[in-house]
């Protein structure tokens, strides 16, 4: 037993776990030259203090070591005891892999149970809310048919006014579920595709969203303000935010309401489901 940087702890956690470093990318949502950095000690080509810290977090809580111990070393600027220095880390990769992945699939099981739960009463609500159109359009044109011609076409122009304004409210919904560090959205449309889009005024944060152009993240400050991707129905997506006071979301031009957020850091499960 002897003690190891905070990068070779990194990186043997990594391998005891069978990961790669793509793998441990798409599970993080960290650029790949990022996680190189991590692992080499090598924290000067990361942003800044903050995004180091935050991403250390991330690392740790993706090979499942205690975060409060990288973070305490990283901030002491001290070595960590690793208890694993003596296996080979080839022979601990190929022993582990097995077992290992079969726990990592767990937390994408539950989170895509979860999903559907919501698409379902989300469906199941519309599905309900269009049976019981008919008898409201009924009662509706009762109504007109009573009064005199010339209320009869106030009431229809009217009518028609209110029936249009109703079918734009319908034709897209916005539902947000969840507290604390994430929170899940499922935006209800009929188009193919969405228009998301993250902006800030007067602060700074990096923000990335998984499977998209903008996997790899952008840092939005007050000299590059938005940025804009556009996701589909096909793959719900993660958005990850550095920071979350001050940015705003907009998909479709309708604001994502993230005051659940209560973390300086957040992360949102976004899914487009039919309308």
């Amino acid at each position: 037993m002897r003690k190891k940087t905070i990068g070779e702890v990194l990186r043997l956690a990594r391998i005891s776990q069978g990961l790669s470093l793509e793998e441990l990318q798409r599970k993080t949502d960290i650029q790949l030259d990022l996680l190189e950095a991590l692992e080499t000690d090598n924290f000067d080509k990361l942003p800044n203090l903050f995004y180091t810290r935050s991403f250390l977090r991330k690392y740790a809580w993706a090979v499942e070591l205690d975060e409060n111990i990288i973070l305490d070393a990283y901030d002491s600027g001290s070595m960590i005891t690793y208890e694993e220095v003596d296996v080979d880390e080839i022979e601990l990769s190929g022993r582990r892999r097995s077992n290992r992945k079969k726990q990592s699939f767990l937390p994408l099981f539950y989170f895509l149970l979860f999903s559907l739960s919501i698409i379902a009463f989300v469906s199941y609500y519309v599905w309900n809310y269009i049976q019981t159109q008919p008898i409201n359009t009924s009662e509706a044109s009762y109504s007109v048919v009573t009064t005199t011609t010339s209320d009869s076409t106030t009431e229809v122009t009217s009518n028609n006014q209110s029936t249009t304004e109703t079918s734009v409210a319908e034709t897209s919904a916005v539902t947000i579920s969840g507290e604390g560090d994430t929170i899940s959205v499922v935006y209800k449309t009929s188009k193919e595709t969405a228009e998301l889009q993250l902006s800030v005024k007067d602060t700074q944060s990096w923000v990335s969203v998984s499977d998209t152009d903008l996997a790899g993240g952008v840092t939005l400050a007050p000299g590059n303000q938005t940025a804009t991707t556009t996701i589909s129905k096909k793959t719900p997506v993660t958005i990850t935010l550095g920071v979350v006071k001050g940015v705003k979301i907009k998909i479709d031009n309708q604001e994502i309401d993230t005051s659940k957020l209560t973390g300086q850091t957040g992360w949102i499960s976004l899914t487009i489901s039919p309308n």
